[in-house]
């Protein structure tokens, strides 16, 4: 049987000179949502936890070079299952400066991820997300100036949005509230390895939102290979949720699809 592997990020150390905490991870529920989507629409079944934590004495936001990274063993994962990360890779955290920061784990299978997502994104911080040509190139000519975004740190709307290439024109965001999510899916992340699923939202609701979303209501979109780009309109939040049936309220409209994986 095939098998979904989640992949998680430590939660924020509440004090930068200790370490993790094992039990914390982050996007948990988001996690287990599109782990669910996969068993519910694809027949896999359960497979390990995958900690792709940090172990520097103090937090750092440094991706650290190739032959420094930590090797994470993975004699149970095999051709044709699923490794399901939800937290947004911090590909540029590090050179952001940026207030809300997700801290590396700058380990082997990290660094395989980040490779396969610079094929989509150059640069993506808590703030700035810069489309790779490749992927800026799928915009519909109505949604250009969605190639390069910056967002409010708090609650995550567009902030600014700019057309492609240094000369492209720049605005304030005309979209209220509207934000963006993505969806990553890769039949292998490696030869003869295990496939990929990424989803996430530019902060932890938008994330938990986007990935209940795709469950309940879009899990069409997980036959997609390559990258599917949504934008969100948030729902005002209850004051007190039960269950996370309040992301149903939230809508979620394609902004694009890569229509495949795009090439190395």
């Amino acid at each position: 049987m095939r098998l979904v592997h989640p992949l998680f990020y430590a939660m924020p150390r509440r004090d930068s000179t200790r370490g993790v905490h094992f039990h914390a991870t982050r996007d948990r529920d988001a996690n287990f949502e599109i782990a669910c989507a996969l068993v519910e629409q694809e027949a896999f079944g359960f497979g390990k936890s995958i900690l792709n934590f940090p172990t520097t004495p103090r937090t750092s936001y440094e991706l650290l070079p190739e032959g420094e990274l930590r090797h994470i063993p993975l004699p149970f994962v095999h051709r044709g299952d699923v490794i399901v990360c939800t937290t947004r890779p911090p590909l540029s955290d590090g050179m952001s400066g940026d207030n809300k920061c997700v801290e590396p784990g700058n380990t082997d299978l990290e660094r395989r991820i980040f490779q396969a997502w610079r094929r989509y994104v150059r640069k993506l911080s808590r703030a700035h997300l810069v489309f790779s040509d490749a992927a800026a190139a799928c915009l519909p000519e109505s949604a250009r100036n969605r190639a390069e975004i910056t967002f409010f740190q708090q609650g995550c709307r567009y902030q600014h949005l700019k057309e492609p290439g240094p000369r492209g024109a720049r605005i304030k965001s005309p979209f209220g509230q509207r934000t963006l999510a993505a969806l990553l899916r890769l039949d292998a992340l490696w030869p003869e390895g295990p496939g990929l699923v990424c989803a996430w939202g530019m902060n932890a609701t938008a994330t938990l939102a986007w990935c209940h979303l795709v469950r309940h209501r879009h899990p069409q979109l997980l036959r997609h290979r390559g990258l599917t780009a949504v934008e969100l309109d948030p729902a005002p939040l209850p004051a007190h949720p039960t269950t996370f049936e309040w992301a149903l309220d939230w809508q979620a409209t394609t902004l694009f699809q890569t229509g495949g994986e795009l090439p190395h």
